[in-house]
C-alpha cells in the first residue's frame, strides 16, 4: 500500500498524509483519526517513529507566478532563489501564465506531492478554491502580493500599495501639476484597488478633481501602455502627468510617446510603480516606487520554513513601505 491508498481512504490529500506521519502537520482530531485508521486498515508501515519525527533539514519549497516577462515577478523570483539557496532550501518555480485554471492546477500539484513541503503564491485572480482548500489541509503556504480569497488563515506579505500611490500622485501634484491620470491595473486585483484608492485620497486632499476618463484599467503589459495615449491625449483634456501602477505599463507608454508627438516629462511627466531594473535604463530614467524585492523573497523563504517547523505558530502579516526613487521621467510641468 501506498500512501496515494491511504489519502484516498482517508479522503485527505497525499501532502496532508506525508507531513502528519512525519510529524510535521497538526490536523483536526476528525482528520487525524480518518488518517489513523486508514494507515492501520491498509497496514501501510510508518517507517519513522512518532517521537523521532522532525520538521526537513532542507526543505523543498515550491514558487507559483503568473509570468516571467514582467520584470518585477522575474526578478522576485531571482531573489527568491537566491534566499532559498543561502537558506539550504530547493525552489521549484511553477509560472500559471496568468491563468487562473493553471494557477488552481500549480496549486493540486504542490498539494498532492509528497516531495514538496511549501509554497509561495503569487497569483493574479481572486479566486483560487485549489489554493485554499490546500491551506485548510495544513499546507504551509505564504501569499505575496495579492489577497487571495479563502486564503484569510494563510501567512501573508506585501507591500503598502495605498500608502505608496498617495506618496507618488502626491508628489506629482506638489510639483505643481493639475490634471493628473491615473493608468491602473486589472480592476479585481486587491493591488489595483489599494493604488487606486491612494491615488484618489491624494487628488482629493490636494484640491483635486479626479477626471475618470483620465483613469484606465488593463494588464501589466507593455503593449497596455503605449495604447493608452489616443485615451488619455484629447484636445484641452490631456493630462499633464500620469500614475501608472506597473513600471512595464509605463515602459511601454514611455516607448510610444514619440510616436504621438508627446516628450517626457517635458509634456508628460511618469511615476511608475515596482521599480524594475530596466527604469534606469530607460531615457529619461523612470520615477517610480521602488518594491523592496529582496526584503519580499527573504520573508517569504522564511516565514515558509518556520510555517513548515512549527505549524501551530501563529499567522504571520508582513506589510513593507514602498520608496520613491525620484529620476528624470517626472517634473514640474511647463
Amino acid at each position: 500500500m501506498t500512501l496515494a491508498h491511504v489519502a484516498q481512504r482517508a479522503n485527505v490529500s497525499v501532502s496532508t498524509v506525508s507531513r502528519y506521519l512525519r510529524g510535521q502537520l497538526k490536523v483536526n482530531p476528525d482528520t487525524a483519526a480518518r488518517i489513523d485508521e486508514a494507515v492501520r486498515e491498509l497496514k501501510y508501515e510508518v517507517t519513522t517513529p512518532a517521537c523521532d519525527r522532525n520538521p526537513p533539514q532542507n526543505p523543498v519549497i515550491a514558487m507559483a507566478v503568473p509570468e516571467l516577462i514582467n520584470p518585477f515577478f522575474a526578478e522576485l523570483t531571482e531573489a527568491a532563489a537566491a534566499a532559498a539557496a543561502a537558506s539550504n532550501v530547493s525552489l521549484l518555480v511553477g509560472v500559471s501564465g496568468l491563468q487562473a485554471r493553471r494557477e488552481a492546477t500549480l496549486s493540486d500539484f504542490v498539494a498532492d506531492s509528497d516531495v514538496i513541503d511549501g509554497l509561495i503564491y503569487v497569483g493574479m485572480h481572486r479566486e483560487n478554491e485549489a489554493l485554499a482548500r490546500a491551506i485548510g489541509n495544513g499546507l504551509p503556504v505564504v501569499v505575496l502580493d495579492e489577497e487571495i480569497s479563502g486564503t484569510s488563515t494563510a501567512d501573508t506579505i506585501s507591500v503598502d500599495n495605498y500608502g505608496g500611490a498617495y506618496q507618488a500622485t502626491a508628489y506629482l501634484a506638489q510639483l505643481g501639476h493639475r490634471r493628473i491620470a491615473h493608468v491602473a491595473g486589472p480592476a479585481e486585483l486587491s493591488t489595483t484597488r489599494d493604488r487606486a484608492r491612494g491615488y484618489r485620497d491624494a487628488m482629493a486632499d490636494a484640491g483635486l478633481d479626479v477626471h475618470e476618463d483620465l483613469v484606465l484599467h488593463g494588464p501589466y503589459t507593455e503593449q497596455f501602455g503605449a495604447s493608452t495615449f489616443p485615451h488619455l491625449v484629447h484636445s484641452g483634456k490631456a493630462p499633464s502627468a500620469v500614475f501608472v501602477g506597473s513600471d512595464i505599463v509605463a515602459v511601454g507608454m514611455l516607448s510610444a510617446a514619440e510616436l504621438h508627438g508627446i516628450r517626457i516629462p517635458d509634456d508628460l511627466s511618469i511615476v511608475g510603480c515596482d521599480g524594475i531594473g530596466v527604469g534606469e535604463w530607460l531615457r529619461p530614467r523612470l520615477t517610480t516606487l521602488q518594491q523592496p524585492v529582496a526584503d519580499l523573497a527573504r520573508s517569504a523563504i522564511d516565514i515558509v520554513q518556520t510555517r513548515i517547523e512549527s505549524p501551530e505558530h501563529e499567522r504571520i502579516v508582513r506589510k513593507f513601505p514602498l520608496q520613491l526613487v525620484v529620476r528624470g521621467s517626472a517634473a514640474r510641468p511647463r
